[in-house]
């Protein structure tokens, strides 16, 4: 996992070393992860710079600034232009035949050259890697953060602990339907059982209930008590219902 941040307009950065290792040891200190920091003027040098703090732990601290530029030459020279964030296996197969070794023979080529027998994608790191930003902070749509599920009964539901399992069924399917590669880590879930709107001589009843938690989590003991308190606090005898909804995020 890796996040981006822009310090454009904060006024308390004094020294970025130091608060690249004030961001760490928070890290550490509220989620017990041990991570790299890396800055530097754009995210193809700042990757880059997080990818030597964690190789170079000892020697780095786990952080890694780029903004002098000898510095930056030094570890370009030193990282595989494999290694560079967006080149990949089959165009650095390509660029090595090329002599193009490292990343700072890469950040050296004429972006012109690469464009034409590469692609634009190639270009935009070539410049990135030269300090020129090209990529926005939130280049890509974020992962989705909130999972839907609903269920719709084959017989009307009449009894609390069918619901219950209705529910934690609502859950399970929950777990099935988020990626692997980006996990939703809920602060909140929400129920919302009704009854149908088209019965005839039954009174419509349809509720919903939500409640936060205090940490994101995947753990499902968790997940499931929030999803009987929620049942709990709308739960209606007399009613047959039709259908029960949820969501997480």
């Amino acid at each position: 996992m890796r996040l981006f941040c822009d310090l454009t307009g904060v006024r308390n950065c004094r020294d970025l070393t130091d608060f690249g290792r004030e961001i760490r040891a928070t890290v550490l200190k509220r989620t017990h992860l041990t991570v790299g920091v890396g800055i530097a003027q754009t995210k193809t040098l700042a990757k880059l710079a997080n990818h030597a703090a964690k190789k170079w732990q000892r020697q780095t601290g786990g952080v890694v600034d780029l903004s002098n530029i000898e510095r930056q030459r030094r570890l370009l020279a030193l990282i595989p232009v494999e290694d560079v964030w967006g080149v990949g296996r089959r165009i650095s197969k390509k660029l090595n035949a090329l002599g193009i070794k490292t990343a700072l023979d890469l950040s050296e080529q004429s972006t012109w050259i690469l464009r034409k027998h590469f692609n634009v994608v190639l270009e935009r790191t070539v410049r990135e890697l030269r300090g020129e930003p090209c990529l926005e902070l939130e280049e890509f749509a974020p992962a989705k953060q909130e999972i839907v599920c609903s269920r719709s009964f084959g017989e009307r539901v009449t009894d609390y602990e069918e619901m219950r399992q209705a529910v934690l069924q609502l859950r399970c399917a929950r777990g099935r339907k988020t990626p692997r590669r980006a996990p939703v880590l809920p602060f909140h879930f929400n129920i919302r059982p009704k009854t149908s709107p088209f019965a005839l001589n039954e009174p419509y009843y349809g509720n919903s209930a939500a409640v936060t938690l205090l940490t994101p989590t995947q753990d499902s003991r968790d997940i499931i008590n929030a999803a009987v308190k929620c049942l709990d606090k709308i739960w209606r005898d007399g009613h047959r219902y039709q259908k029960s909804g949820g969501d997480a995020g």
